[in-house]
């Protein structure tokens, strides 16, 4: 159903308030408009304003001096001076509309200047008209000088943590709402509720930070000492660690300037095992979702861990994982464990093992005596012909083309034939040829033919 436009029009005129108006504390001042109703034998209403003088002006009984009166002191003067002279009727006096007036924002905001603000608005309203608080800005110790000369504080951190209305005052004519810079602050993480940079205002210690980020969480451990890193007089960072007390309370600590703390949670005293390789969600050697470190568990084997990590990836070698312990290898059969589930082939783990599940590669390894050996990609159509040929063909050192092999992922080795089938992952090895002792005879007096011209060029050079 829709908003009229007499609903929009009292929407605009009425402020948003965040508590219902204290009558006692609402100081009347120029610009407010007053409602006088009346009701009995006549029913009607009058408006007034207050004047620039901190007057209003009420027909038939005339100026009524309202200014730097309460609202609650305007209502008596009203009442006492307006009932007699309209008698047999009732009267009461309401704030039909606040004033507008202007306030100072300075120091530590993104644009200081005046902004027009009313009776109703509080401190934390005015601020974000100013563009909010700069970069080093004070969320609480913000100050608003009175007119009259008294000073409030304000504490917008307090009042966005705990909604406690009172850090956040209203604003009156006059007021200079003054946001200094940080003096102290300092970062928490861990094991607290609400992890984050604070700015101390209190005692300046560990347990005001600690009661800023809302307390220690359920997670954390007194088994473990506090670390505090600080920055030193020749700019380094030193760490210092603090135990919590034998009765589990926080240690004493008094806390600097740009200080960072962390609280050690359970989670750190818990025991790992690693799993690196292809497994569930990795897609690459090199990925950072090929290593995962579980929490260690009594009992644990291959076959558990694979379970918390998802399982193995489509491009897991089956029969090359291995368990590293101590430096040690020790073999797992993966294709009987996961294709076969033969549980025969699990192994258990222990304490600091590393489970390692291989890639398989798909590429093909071209080795021996070929003029670029290397990995090439893999293509079905390819027989051992096109892979020599990628690796620009074989050299002059190489045996013939029957002695080459192929070495399958298995570690089966092949000998060469034109129609044979390369899988992928497989090797592809030219082996050189041996020499005879007349081709090493040759070869050496052709060597020694061109040291015997090198130093006869350098004689002739010489004369």
């Amino acid at each position: 159903m829709g908003v009229s436009g007499i609903d929009r029009s009292l929407a605009a005129r009425v402020p948003a308030i965040d508590a219902p108006l204290d009558p006692d504390a609402y100081v009347c001042g120029p610009g407010d408009i007053l409602e006088l109703n009346f009701w009995g034998v006549q029913n009607f209403k009058l408006r007034v304003t207050v004047d620039l003088e901190g007057r209003a002006f009420v027909p038939k009984t005339g100026f009524l001096d309202l200014g730097g009166k309460t609202l609650s002191q305007a209502r008596r003067i009203m009442r006492d001076s307006v009932a007699r002279f309209y008698p047999r009727l009732s009267f009461d006096v309401t704030l039909a509309e606040p004033r507008t007036f202007l306030v100072q924002v300075v120091d530590d905001v993104k644009r200081p200047g005046s902004y027009p603000a009313r009776a109703l608005d509080r401190v934390a309203s005015l601020i974000a008209r100013a563009g909010g608080f700069g970069p080093n800005a004070s969320r609480r110790r913000i100050e608003i000088r009175r007119r009259d000369g008294k000073e409030l504080r304000a504490d917008l951190l307090v009042y966005s943590l705990t909604g406690d209305v009172a850090q956040n005052p209203y604003l009156l004519d006059g007021d200079v709402v003054r946001v200094p810079f940080e003096e102290l602050a300092a970062t928490v993480d861990g094991a607290v509720n609400r992890p984050g940079r604070y700015e101390l205002t209190g005692k300046r210690d560990l347990a005001e930070l600690v009661e800023l980020a809302g307390g220690l969480a359920p997670t954390a451990t007194q088994r473990l000492p506090i670390s505090l890193v600080r920055r030193s007089k020749e700019d380094r960072q030193d760490q210092t660690l603090l135990p919590f007390g034998a009765d589990g309370s926080l240690p004493t600590a008094t806390i600097q300037h740009e200080d960072s703390v962390r609280i050690p949670a359970f989670a750190d005293l818990q025991r790992s095992v690693m799993i690196i390789g292809a497994i569930a969600g990795a897609t690459a050697p090199n990925d950072a979702t090929a290593t995962r470190r579980l929490p260690f568990v009594q009992g644990d084997s291959v076959r558990t861990l694979l379970d918390r990590v998802g399982g193995v990836g489509p491009l897991a070698d089956l029969t090359g994982a291995y368990v590293l312990r101590n430096g040690t290898s020790l073999p797992v059969n993966l294709y009987q464990l996961v294709m076969v589930r033969d549980l025969s082939a699990d192994r258990p783990v222990e304490l600091g093992d590393s489970l390692v599940v291989p890639f398989k590669r798909r590429s093909i390894l071209v080795e021996g005596a070929v003029f670029k050996a290397g990995e090439y990609p893999y293509n079905p159509n390819f027989g051992i012909q096109q892979y020599l040929s990628l690796a620009g063909g074989r050299n002059r050192f190489a045996q013939g083309l029957s002695s080459v092999r192929v070495v399958t992922p298995n570690g089966e080795t092949k000998k060469y034939a034109s129609d044979l089938n390369v899988e992928p992952g497989s090797s592809v090895i030219v082996p050189e040829r041996n020499f005879s002792r007349s081709e090493v005879v040759q070869i050496f007096l052709g060597a020694a033919g061109i040291v015997l011209s090198g130093v006869a060029v350098v004689i002739s050079a010489r004369k």
